[in-house]
């Protein structure tokens, strides 16, 4: 896709810099629009710009707070009627339509126009506005994709975002697309600071106490349950309000929370809590500077991970009030732990997808050719579970914002395999100037979650030895370090616990260097553990010292190998050493030499082994 180039200068509007370019005013049609920036008035442009436009926003809040800005604009959503939609369009007083709609609501405005909708293609300029989110959300928003058909059938029409994404539909190319990024001609990085640690809730409350004399503090997490958990943890309560979905006001009124709402109203309490509903396009105007938390805790939810690519630029670009330092907020914080995510590389992706292409082709192929209404019902079932995997779209047709969003799943996942790769990523991404810290504990507060909450046995005791290792290591590099308390704070973490400490200890596997997996399971663990206490009782002094005195008398003679075995047995039983005796056990503890030609079979016993003689000097 050719790439132009729009250059924006300081304190300018997209407006000023695409009249200055094209000579006019309004965003060009075919065109996906990088603007690099957020808060530089896409939206603003259409909406002033003279033509008939439908907008389409990401989600009901964003419209909402759009058209209470703007008269003589019309949002579309759930609560929208069809007899709503039929007399905006009707209203001749209203010389430009401006219709703002969520992805959802689009349907109703095509159902409204009835017939004249293949007019309104022609007549209106369509603008999907935060593009980036048809290859983020489609995972679990399929619906968010139905549009996108009608859009391409537009005469005039754009994607815009600050952050898009690569897309691969075929109608961008089809269509002649470009892509026009602004270029920014000063200095628009934003300080941020990251903190990856491994005691996220000890570093959240820091974070929260270091900001106690801030007038608003803004936290952006993406889990009802991950909210409810930190306002109650902080006390919070009393102070905060918390933005998310219609679904998710209902969870927390149910937890006893009645300051949760769904869209953006004023004023703003203390603390100020947003789910990813809030992350993109939605203004707010504050008369205050806030500081900005963004939070992620991949041991309560994966889905809290932030993009830096997107979701981190649009939240940070969230608030619209400049200050006299030209700034909009005060600080901007991300606080993450990390965690051995399985991930899968973009060869991996691709070879997933392949395959998913074929069978989705073979089944497509039999469906049309087949005759049998059964047949072809089943077919069309199996078709739906490639559907279910996000591979086809409500027309049974590849979706291609859907395999894109696999890809930028897993380049995300990616990121979260380590505070560098995460580094890496937020600098990459040009935008921000990263203040790196780790706050890495020996052993803390995630690790004790990881053992509760892991998934198997295996992964269970991996991790609790893991944990062990680094203690071990950070007492070799600080000699001060007493790692007593962690030890007892993980014995009670498991039933097991114990076993695995000592098991620790006694180096079973190498446990003390690394945790093997195979080896990984309680049963074997035990049965390892159980041999080497037994090899170690069977060569005890005690042990040794009844074998001698049973033995002493055929030093230097032949007996019987027969005789050996029994004695060797009784002292085992005696000691109640687990072990299988032979005839050849006596070579354990001297040197004997077989005496085969005489019957029995016997053994000339020499001597007694030299580390025993050690031993009974002792």
């Amino acid at each position: 896709m050719e790439t132009e180039y729009l250059f924006l200068g300081d304190n300018e509007y997209l407006s000023e810099a695409l009249k200055q370019k094209y000579g006019k005013y309004g965003i060009p049609s075919n065109v996906i629009l990088d603007k690099t920036l957020t808060g530089i008035g896409a939206t603003f442009t259409e909406i002033h710009t003279k033509r008939n436009s439908i907008i389409i926003e990401p989600n009901v809040p964003v419209i909402v707070g759009k058209c209470a800005k703007h008269k003589d604009c019309l949002a579309v959503y759930s609560e929208t009627t069809s007899s709503q939609i039929k007399k905006y369009l009707n209203n001749e007083n209203i010389k430009y339509k401006k219709i703002l709609t969520t992805p959802e609501g689009f349907k109703k405005i095509r159902k409204a126009a009835g017939n004249s909708y293949s007019q309104i293609q022609q007549t209106y300029f369509c603008l999907f506005d935060e593009c980036e989110k048809l290859t983020q959300d489609c995972d679990y928003r399929a619906v968010i994709t139905q549009p996108v058909y009608d859009f391409f059938e537009f005469k005039e029409k754009a994607f815009v975002s600050a952050t898009p994404l690569n897309v691969s539909h075929p109608e961008f190319e089809n269509q002649n697309f470009i892509r026009l990024k602004v270029e920014p001609l000063f200095d628009y990085r934003k300080n941020l600071h990251l903190i990856v640690t491994n005691s996220y809730e000890r570093t959240v409350r820091e974070e929260v106490e270091r900001l106690k004399d801030s007038p608003c503090v803004c936290i952006f997490l993406n889990s009802v349950t991950g909210i409810n958990a930190l306002v109650n943890s902080l006390n919070l309560k009393d102070n905060s309000r918390i933005f998310c979905s219609e679904d998710g006001v209902k969870k927390l009124k149910e937890c006893g929370f009645d300051n949760a709402v769904s869209s953006i109203s004023y004023p703003l309490a203390k603390y100020n809590i947003f789910t990813s509903r809030f992350y993109s396009a939605v203004d707010i105007d504050l008369n205050v500077k806030p500081d900005i938390l963004i939070l992620t805790n991949l041991n309560q939810a994966i889905h809290t991970m932030v993009d830096q690519y997107t979701e981190a630029i649009q939240i940070q670009g969230r608030f619209r009030t400049k200050f006299e330092d030209g700034q909009t907020y005060n600080s901007l914080t991300h606080i993450t732990n990390t965690r051995d995510l399985e991930v899968l590389s973009d060869e991996e992706v691709t070879q997933i997808i392949d395959e998913y292409t074929i069978t989705y082709r073979e089944l497509l192929q039999r469906y049309h050719s087949a005759t049998d209404e059964a047949r072809k019902k089943g077919l069309k079932q199996q078709l739906k579970r490639i559907c279910e995997d996000y591979l086809l779209d409500e027309r049974m047709n590849i979706d291609h914002f859907a395999i894109d969003n696999k890809y930028n799943e897993e380049r995300v996942r990616r990121y979260y395999l380590s505070g560098v790769s995460l580094r890496g990523a937020y600098e990459a991404t040009q935008f921000f100037n990263v203040d790196y810290e780790e706050r890495q504990e020996a052993f803390g507060e995630d690790d004790i979650f990881r053992i509760k909450h892991a998934k198997s046995e295996e992964e269970r005791i991996r991790t609790f030895a893991s944990a062990l290792i680094r203690l071990d290591a950070e007492c070799k590099r600080n000699d001060q370090f007493d790692k007593a308390p962690f030890i007892k704070i993980l014995r009670e973490s498991f039933e097991y616990a114990d076993l695995i400490i000592e098991a620790y200890e006694a180096n079973i596997f190498g446990m003390q260097v690394q945790v093997v997996w195979d080896c990984c399971n309680r049963k074997k663990i035990e049965k390892a553990l159980n041999d080497l206490k037994n090899e170690q009782k069977r060569f005890s002094e005690e042990v040794v010292k009844e074998i001698v005195n049973r033995l002493k008398k055929y030093v230097g003679q032949k007996v019987a190998k027969n005789e050996t075995k029994t004695v060797i047995t009784d002292v085992y039983k005696s000691y109640y050493v687990e072990h299988k005796v032979t005839q050849d056990t006596i070579k354990d503890y001297y040197e004997a030499t077989p005496q085969n030609g005489e019957q029995p079979n016997k053994w000339k016993i020499k001597r007694l082994l030299p580390q025993f003689e050690e031993l009974l000097q002792e």
